[in-house]
């Protein structure tokens, strides 16, 4: 009696092992690729974003983008579970969703995935805003088309330049420009500098730079 029941759960297990097998080694048996991974949400706007995708391969593969703002790494590999990292070279300043085609070939045969990058912008008018040795007002314009809760302002807190306003939060006021900064004068003959940065919070609360603008001020001028 020990014996059969023995002999009939070895035979169930052997029977779940080869199912999983033909499911897991699906690509390695028949050739070609299989994609694990669903095409994912849009990317974000951002150079710098990455995503993975997971795949089995029957053999030797390449894999390759059809643009130049998605870069794919690796590029080649050998059969078996493999993945491959998509990243964003640059930021979508398009003002409109673009998307780019993922192709993995081997042994001849190839799937594809089309990747997306979120339409979502926020850009500065201007890459610098000079400003005087004597200082004074100054106000950063942008364009964009988020929600003005969905958008905040990063910078690093100088002493030379501050908010004419008091500010509790670094969120935009409106859509269109931030409040209006006052420049301090510059007692110095050398120059200084301000970096701002429009960003985002991600789906998983990380801070994203969308577009960098940069304050410089001239110095006073030799005697």
């Amino acid at each position: 009696m020990f014996k059969r029941n023995h002999f009939k759960d070895v035979w169930l297990m052997a029977c779940m092992l080869v199912a999983y097998g033909l499911t897991g080694c699906m690509a390695d048996e028949v050739g070609g690729v299989y994609l694990v991974s669903q095409e994912p949400e849009s990317m974000y706007p951002v150079a710098n974003h990455y995503v993975e995708i997971l795949f089995q391969a029957g053999g030797d593969w390449t894999a390759s983008t059809s643009t130049d703002w998605l870069e794919v790494s690796p590029s080649h590999g050998s059969g078996g579970r493999n993945a491959v990292t998509l990243k964003t070279t640059s930021a979508n300043r398009t003002k409109a969703e673009r998307s780019a085609v993922l192709t993995i070939v081997s042994d001849g045969k190839q799937e594809s995935m089309t990747i997306r990058q979120s339409g979502d912008y926020a850009i500065f008018d201007q890459d610098e805003y000079v400003v005087d040795a004597a200082g004074g007002p100054l106000t950063l314009t942008f364009t964009s088309n988020m929600d003005r809760n969905n958008l905040y302002v990063s910078y690093q807190k100088l002493e030379w330049i501050s908010w004419t306003e008091p500010i509790g939060e670094t969120r935009t006021d409106w859509r269109g420009r931030l409040k209006e900064l006052t420049v301090s004068p510059n007692p110095s003959e050398d120059e200084r500098q301000a970096i701002f940065v429009l960003s985002t919070y991600s789906r998983h609360q990380e801070l994203m730079g969308l577009d960098t603008t940069r304050v410089r001020q001239l110095g006073v001028s030799a005697p």
